[in-house]
């Protein structure tokens, strides 16, 4: 029982794509700084801490479709915009 559990686990941590989350990390970057947005200015008015936004831009930490809402409110864009760049 306790082995189908841990290994229903493992195959849930297979699913990070590093190379993936860098990228939407650089995407993120980028679109912040055409706005004219600093890191602080990003966190500010997403409502997130900035040391979170700034792991997300560094492609170490895969956000919530709840962050990525904050962070496109924040932007003053859609969603679907944050989630439109190359993988």
């Amino acid at each position: 029982m306790i082995f189908q559990i841990y290994s229903q686990l493992a195959k849930v941590n297979n699913l990070r794509n590093d190379k993936l989350l860098k990228k939407f990390g650089t995407h993120l970057r980028e679109i912040r700084k055409n706005k004219g947005l600093s890191l602080e200015a990003l966190a500010y008015e997403a409502d997130i801490e900035l040391s979170q936004v700034y792991r997300i831009e560094k492609g170490l930490i895969n956000p919530t479709l709840s962050t990525l809402n904050a962070l496109a409110k924040g932007l003053g864009i859609r969603i679907s915009e944050l989630t439109m760049f190359e993988n």
